[in-house]
């Protein structure tokens, strides 16, 4: 074999491991830390438009079971942030143990 045919082969090898790898089903990648899930639902509800300034505590329990604690401005607000958390992916389950500032407006 050539250095021409030999840089050529490496070059195709290379593109098809990375091919490869970029392919990879969501089975076969890691699994999401709890840190890395807290993250995603905290930032979630930090960006959902209905949310009125919340302060919402996210934890991760086994299982990507997600409890949120905290405050939020009225009783809606309180069923809008478990949905928001419970789109997250890695989400299994949302229970909530907020509580509104007000009643519904």
């Amino acid at each position: 074999m050539n250095s021409h045919t030999t840089a050529l082969l490496k070059k195709t090898l290379s593109a098809l491991t990375l091919a490869g790898a970029m392919a990879l089903p969501a089975a076969h990648a890691a699994p999401m830390t709890d840190a890395a899930l807290v993250g995603q639902v905290q930032t979630a509800i930090l960006q959902d438009q209905k949310l009125v300034k919340p302060e919402i505590k996210v934890e991760v329990q086994p299982g990507g079971r997600i409890h949120l604690t905290g405050w939020v401005h009225n009783t809606d607000d309180i069923n809008e942030a478990a949905y928001v958390a419970s789109r997250v992916e890695g989400v299994s389950s949302v229970t909530t143990f907020l509580r509104s500032w007000t009643t519904n407006d």
